[in-house]
């Protein structure tokens, strides 16, 4: 099974003038604990740690893990094909020193941008450029992994109350506007599922070990939206969110909400905001 998705994928890299792909056990929130939706890596290697990275060009495939895991990675990978890179050795390179040992100059690899910091992403540019290798924004999963991948799970938003929060969330959401005006924003995309829970006191139960909601939010001025799959959203969550004056958008229109919005700047974590919605922030709008 494994060896027939490493050649499917290898098929995709040649299709798309690839020379490898990074798949990182990530997903697109920056979550410490992630739905099985977006466990690429997983699917990819039948490795089942917590902490890996796959590489795979047209010859070779390797996982990057550390120490935690390698009696794990050596018992889940036998007969894959798959090498065991034992990132805590001191002999071991970086993905980015052995791609840029192991391809040829002037290469390009793919990598999902969701999957990606916007620190993380541009790190991973620069680097690479050292050995004239380019990284090529792509899924190449997706198509692949169109057989029994988990749905986004789908539980029901429900309001944490004040009494356990402290704050209402009116509070919590003009206070964060107050910050932007200090640093002269207009705008914040928030997409670390936590931080979502917390600014408008909301709970889920899509994350296993914590109790979060899958969801982007955007604060503006005079409004704040949340993406979030209607069918979360039962006639007490939105009711909760009508009277906090949250406004609600499909979870994938977040994307499209981006391109036309209208800001003079936008405030983003580029440790936690993902490369492919700061690529989707209308290019007029300065971020911050």
């Amino acid at each position: 099974m494994i060896q027939q998705r490493l050649s499917a994928l290898r098929k995709l890299l040649q299709q798309n003038g690839l020379a490898a792909c990074i798949i990182p056990g990530n997903d697109p929130h920056a979550s410490e604990y992630m739905a099985p939706h977006w466990m690429e890596m997983t699917w990819i290697s039948g490795f089942l740690g917590e902490t890996g990275t796959m590489v795979v060009t047209l010859e070779q495939a390797l996982l990057w893990t550390d120490s935690r895991y390698y009696l794990q990675a050596e018992t889940e990978l036998e007969g894959s094909t798959i090498q065991l890179m034992r990132e805590s050795d001191v002999d071991c390179p970086t993905i980015e020193q052995w791609l840029i040992a192991t391809l040829p100059q002037n290469s390009t690899i793919g990598v999902n941008a969701e999957m990606y910091s916007v620190n993380a992403y541009n790190t991973l540019q620069q680097t690479l450029a050292l050995g004239d290798i380019q990284v090529q924004a792509i899924d190449l999963i997706a198509p692949l992994w169109t057989e029994n991948r988990p749905d986004i799970p789908q539980s029901i938003l429900y309001e944490h109350k004040e009494e356990f929060t402290g704050e209402s969330a009116t509070s919590k959401i003009q206070r964060l506007r107050e910050q932007l005006r200090e640093n002269r924003c207009e705008a914040m995309v928030i997409s670390a599922l936590d931080e979502i829970g917390w600014l408008l006191n909301i709970r889920g139960k899509d994350v296993d070990y914590t109790p979060c909601l899958i969801s982007y939010v955007v604060v503006e001025m005079d409004k704040c939206t949340i993406f979030v799959a209607p069918n979360k959203l039962d006639d007490a969550a939105r009711a909760y969110l009508q009277r906090i004056d949250v406004c609600v958008q499909d979870y994938d229109q977040v994307f499209d909400y981006l391109k036309y919005i209208e800001a003079s700047a936008i405030m983003y974590d580029g440790g936690k905001v993902n490369e492919a919605l700061y690529e989707a922030i209308n290019p007029a709008v300065k971020k911050v």
